[in-house]
């Protein structure tokens, strides 16, 4: 249906109406079939929404809407109001004791479409069955729930009778005492229902389930990004139950309880929240008990419509999918109140396809490629960086070369025709695993000591955390992580980590963290702990933690470049590429890898870490204790002839 377009509207349209620019940024599009010009109104699908990469801002910022002759249109995007239900105080509350019974009667305060009462009372641990009955007129009285269970008990409050919504002006709640005390209600509250908020079923699947800290996490995929969460509802077999949720930013309390037959539930999770994730996590918090079983979970989602003036039938286009574009200011957004419900035509779409002009190297902000001239007479190591396309190319340095190069990576550069090309350093607080081969070594002076020798890939592996198994059902150890060190100094033990670690019966065994202080250098390392009076902790496998650090930088072409590392004198780069790196972060990145390693001139063998110590230190203290002996000789008393 065409509705008359306010002047207003119409002025608002061609004032932010430009030419279309080049859209080689957006990864994808969909064709939009319009009928009628006029006010439109189409609802964007899960796989347009799943493309968006906004960075903040208004939701789908980066949606672009083009006319057929290619300018850029206004359009809001009508997100539904997510609006908590209204609780209300009844009116003319009255409760009457019967010898089996008590009767609450009361009123709505307003003529208002109602789906549910709260009861209110403060007695505590009870139980009890209740029938509600509702009426128009306060004569004619019809059913609406019967046996419902309310309760409060062990932490579980259940005061609340639903129903199908209706304009009801009188209700009448009957409690069954026959079997328990009579409690004191003091008062009862009407739900007064808001515009009810249309929800679609969602596709949910559990991916992952892990046990820790006596929660359960549920990694649940929603099969797409940018959802907007309505619903999510647990299915399980078990009878009785109550746990603590938390999904996104919302948190809940589900429950199951069973009495005399009768039972009461409440499994539901009301998100009303956008997951910007494909993976969203659900965090079930079971204190002392057992961990839930869990069946399956549904969800729904709430779909997302946008609304714009068409001034022309054809074919429309939508363009989606940069992380770069700005929010747009379109002065139609003053009007979305208006807008958000106003009667408009709709219009069919095409699926959602890959923008074939799109290009990675238009997502990165245009910087300069080249650095400053750079000899690397200096460094130690070489490796050839491999990509194959021109662009924000994505480098993963991996241990081999976090292990010699510094902490803070000041002596790494990115080199090209003996010019650096700035990049910028990112860490993304990811990790990665890899399991090392251990064994344990018996010591016949300390009998109650179980330790491990712990082989690393390499001397200088940059690790960060040891993650161990143990099938042992029951202990407390204290565990400590050392190395064997040699300096100029000589000889010493370095201490890398130490935690606490203990499992009791019924415990799922779970992988401990243990984490290190530093990183540790040697070839070898140590895991120790006393076991004291009890049985030697026994552990099935050890792993390594280490961080993943990527390089970020650009380039204009496929032309070779390289990467060097391994000068400890280096001075720390100083890239203008910091003023963009948010932009960078947020390009669209090609892969790349690294060739093999060579060594540059500057490389000489680590004297401490061969164990053969410096040729100039070995001839100092040899002349030392030369010198030393000679002092000796010349200070002992000649020997006398003849004696």
């Amino acid at each position: 249906m065409i509705i008359n377009t306010h002047p207003l509207l119409f002025a608002l349209c061609l004032s932010f109406s430009a030419s279309a620019a080049d859209f080689a940024a957006w990864t994808h599009h969909q064709t939009v079939r319009i009928t009628q010009p006029g006010l439109t109104r189409i609802e964007l699908e899960p796989a347009l929404l799943d493309a968006s990469r906004t960075t903040g801002g208004a939701a789908f910022h980066d949606l672009r809407v083009i006319s057929p002759a290619g300018v850029e249109t206004p359009y809001i995007v009508a997100l539904p109001r997510i609006m908590r239900p209204e609780h209300l105080d009844a009116a003319a509350f009255k409760a009457t004791l019967n010898p089996s019974t008590t009767v609450l009667e009361f009123q709505a305060p307003t003529r208002d479409t109602i789906s549910e009462v709260l009861l209110q009372t403060n007695a505590s641990n009870f139980i009890k069955a209740a029938t509600l009955e509702a009426s128009r007129d306060g004569t004619n009285w019809q059913p609406l729930a019967s046996n419902e269970l309310i309760c409060r008990q062990n932490g579980t409050e259940r005061l609340r009778c639903t129903f199908a919504p209706a304009a009801w002006t009188h209700f009448r709640v009957t409690i069954d005492d026959a079997r328990s005390t009579p409690i004191a209600f003091t008062g009862a509250q009407i739900r007064r229902d808001l515009p009810e908020l249309r929800t679609i079923a969602q596709p949910v699947m559990i991916r992952a389930r892990s046990e820790a800290k006596n929660e359960t996490h549920l990694t649940l995929d929603l099969g797409t990004a940018n959802v907007l969460l309505g619903h999510l509802r647990l299915h399980t077999p078990e009878p009785v139950f109550q746990r603590d949720t938390s999904l996104l930013n919302t948190r809940s309390t589900l429950f199951r309880l069973q009495h005399e037959g009768r039972s009461a539930e409440d499994l539901d999770i009301a998100a009303h929240q956008l997951a910007t994730t494909r993976e969203v996590e659900l965090v079930i918090r079971n204190g002392d008990s057992p961990p839930l079983r869990i069946d399956s979970i549904e969800a729904s989602r709430h779909p997302v419509p946008i609304v714009f003036q068409a001034d022309a039938a054809g074919d429309w286009q939508f363009f989606i999918g940069n992380a770069q574009a700005t929010e747009p200011r379109y002065d139609i957004a003053a009007l979305s109140d208006k807008l958000r419900d106003a009667s408009a035509n709709s219009a069919t779409a095409s699926a959602v396809e890959t923008n074939t002009a799109f290009r990675k190297t238009a997502t990165a902000p245009e910087v300069g490629e080249t650095g400053a001239p750079l000899d690397v007479s200096a460094w130690s190591f070489q490796r050839e960086v491999q990509f194959k396309e021109a662009g924000v190319i994505e480098l993963e340095l991996d241990p081999a070369v976090l292990a010699l190069s510094a902490n803070d990576l000041h002596d790494v550069r990115i080199l090209r025709d003996g010019h650096q090309i700035p990049f910028l350093a990112i860490k993304p607080g990811l990790e990665h695993e890899v399991e090392v081969p251990f064994a344990e070594m018996a010591d016949p002076k300390a009998p109650t000591v179980s330790k491990w020798d712990i082989t690393m890939p390499f001397p200088n592996f940059p690790a960060s955390e040891l993650l161990l198994d143990s099938p042992t059902p029951l202990f407390m150890r204290t565990l400590s992580v050392t190395e064997q060190h040699d300096n100029e100094q000589g000889h010493f033990e370095r201490i890398l980590g130490t935690a606490n670690w203990q499992r009791k019966p019924g415990q799922t065994s779970n992988t401990f963290h243990l984490a290190l202080y530093t990183a540790p250098k040697a070839p070898t390392i140590q895991l120790t702990t006393d076991n004291g009076d009890n049985a030697p902790l026994q552990l099935t496998s050890v792993r390594l933690v280490y961080p993943v650090v990527r390089l970020l930088f650009r380039v204009p072409d496929t032309t070779p470049i390289q990467l060097c590392y391994g000068n400890r004198r280096a001075t720390h780069t100083r890239y203008d590429l910091q003023l963009v790196r948010q932009e960078f972060e947020t390009a669209t990145k090609v892969a790349a890898t690294l060739g093999d390693e060579k060594k540059l001139p500057g490389y000489q063998d680590d004297p401490l870490q061969s164990g053969k110590g410096s040729p100039w230190l070995w001839a100092a203290l040899a002349l030392v204790v030369g010198a030393l002996l000679w002092i000796v000789a010349k200070m002992l008393p000649k020997q006398q002839a003849g004696s």
